[in-house]
């Protein structure tokens, strides 16, 4: 308990998968060059208050889950052989918004597998770090995901689930605004809503669905005053090639009965091994996928272990546990490809 709760110093297109390339001016039709370890989509012009005009409150509470595509079972199983430490453990620092502490520490409470409401401010991180994604999927239709701002050099990422971003079948979620709300809350955006100027994930989700890499991440425009998204809420810290069990603060806004997406919830546990992906049990359903789970938590920030992509249930149709991407190398190289975007 001890080393979680110590205290440290610290876009617009929907998710998919990476692939490797070289960045493009954020107003270029077509997709951009990718750095390596990413592939992501163009961003495109977006008047101010566009993501406001289209993601009305009204439409923010009738968006669904994304359905999450099929998948190839064997393909499945070799990919996941990655989830292990690839090589050396790295971590970025989070960051706390300007003006803020970053050492605020709030009592932490354990719910373990059955999700509670998040109890701290809505002000400060975790609460305005995490949120609620918005974007128009394939078929035309209003969708949710969550998600966490992440620290970077750039201070404009936000880092969500590959299929938040992408459908796995080559085909961004970029017809209208992507939007994230952090704070999220019965319909209200505290803290505005971003929109994403870039969106990026790892080629073998975008082109393959492949749930090893369903890592996804959004370069986030300025907001109508210039500033950055990370200097105005904070922003998680983030990890890569730590020993697969970890104990994690898992957080989201899950949507289906019997919760409703519309506050934040969290689960605590260990991660384990669930065939080489990383598997957590929590009883949260769809709507929470994206949202972050946070190593060594103290009750502001952590570091970005992994986050929420598949979740499993009973025959009685009870959700029951999640798995998430492994961050090793693949985590690293993404970060690292377009954190000073």
């Amino acid at each position: 308990m001890s080393r979680r709760l110590r205290s440290f110093i610290l876009s617009i297109p929907l998710a998919g998968a990476l692939v490797g390339a070289i960045l493009a001016a954020p107003v270029q039709a077509g997709p951009p060059p990718s750095p390596a370890g990413a592939v992501g989509s163009s961003a495109v012009s977006v008047p101010a208050g566009a993501a406001a005009s289209y993601w009305t409150k009204e439409r923010m509470l009738a968006a669904k889950p994304v359905p999450v595509p099929r998948v190839d079972a064997a393909t499945n199983a070799k990919l996941s052989e990655q989830a292990k430490p690839q090589g050396r453990a790295g971590k970025i620092d989070g960051a706390a918004a300007l003006g803020q502490e970053r050492h605020s520490v709030v009592p932490l409470v354990d719910p373990g597998a059955t999700a509670a409401t998040w109890a701290g401010s809505m002000s400060s991180p975790p609460g305005a770090t995490s949120g609620k994604v918005f974007f128009v999927g394939a078929d035309g239709l209003n969708y949710v995901c969550s998600g966490s701002t992440v620290n970077s050099g750039g201070k404009n990422l936000v880092f969500t689930a590959g299929h938040c971003v992408s459908n796995g079948s080559g085909i961004w979620y970029n017809s209208a605004p992507w939007t994230f709300v952090p704070g999220y809350n019965n319909g209200n955006a505290p803290h505005g809503q971003w929109t994403a100027r870039q969106l990026w994930t790892r080629p073998a989700w975008h082109n393959g669905a492949n749930r090893a890499e369903d890592i996804g991440a959004a370069v986030m425009f300025t907001n109508a005053g210039g500033t950055r998204i990370v200097d105005y809420v904070g922003g998680q810290g983030i990890e890569w090639n730590y020993p697969l069990s970890q104990y994690q603060f898992q957080f989201g806004y899950p949507t289906r009965t019997p919760f409703n997406g519309q506050i934040l919830k969290y689960c605590t546990g260990q991660s384990y091994s669930d065939g080489g992906h990383n598997g957590i049990n929590c009883n949260m359903t769809e709507g929470a996928s994206g949202g972050p789970w946070l190593d060594d938590f103290n009750g502001t920030f952590g570091w970005l272990d992994s986050v929420n992509s598949w979740v499993f249930w009973n025959s009685s149709g009870v959700r029951y546990k999640w798995n998430g991407p492994y961050f090793g190398n693949n985590a690293r190289d993404f970060y690292n490809a377009i954190a000073n975007l």
